[in-house]
């Protein structure tokens, strides 16, 4: 039960720094601190490498406590705190209620990052590159452009990039919070 209990600590950890790394990502975004995004994003995955090798010790763990208590190896946090004997099954509870409360934070923090829905500004930026794109070449060849398009056009476009890293860092994480976790918190 030990065990178990220090994979959910370190779980905890690891789910209380990834909402940390969101709430950053989330102010460089919405103050266009774009140079050091990618530096965010980059520690925002590393902790997401980590919480992947954290899960899987945790469903080990839960596996094998599972089997101590006469339960299948997919018992939910829930059904170990039902059966655990004293002080673990008041540990296990206290466990299961943080770590909900982590997902659901990390949840509304990735809803609330662009990209996270469909229709939202990454598409249409992108439909608004294409539309730059489209004028510019039909009013001048690539010669003729001026400084002041070149300037939006790769203001554009960055921000494009910007809006796919986020995108691609919100579809990241909602498959590892969604993966066993959830099952394991129901």
């Amino acid at each position: 039960m030990r065990a178990l209990s220090d994979a959910l600590w370190h779980e905890r950890d690891l789910l209380g720094l990834l909402v940390h790394r969101l709430e950053v990502e989330r102010a460089l975004l919405e103050t266009g601190r774009a140079k050091r995004l990618a530096l965010a994003a980059r520690e925002t995955e590393s902790v997401l490498g980590d919480s992947r090798v954290a899960d899987l010790g945790r469903a080990a763990e839960a596996a094998g406590a599972a089997r101590v208590l006469g339960l299948p190896a997919d018992a939910s946090l829930a059904d170990l705190a039902r059966l655990a004997p004293a002080p673990w099954d008041e540990i296990f509870r206290e466990h299961r209620t943080e770590l909900r409360t982590l997902v659901a934070e990390i949840a509304a923090l990735t809803a609330s990052l662009p990209g996270s829905e469909a229709g939202e500004p990454s598409e249409r930026l992108l439909g608004s590159v294409r539309t730059t794109l489209d004028d510019l070449v039909e009013d001048a060849s690539a010669e003729e452009r001026s400084a002041e398009d070149d300037v939006e056009l790769t203001e554009a476009v960055i921000e494009l990039q910007l809006q796919e890293i986020s995108r691609r860092a919100v579809e990241a994480r909602e498959h590892i919070v969604q993966r066993g976790l959830e099952h394991f918190l129901r």
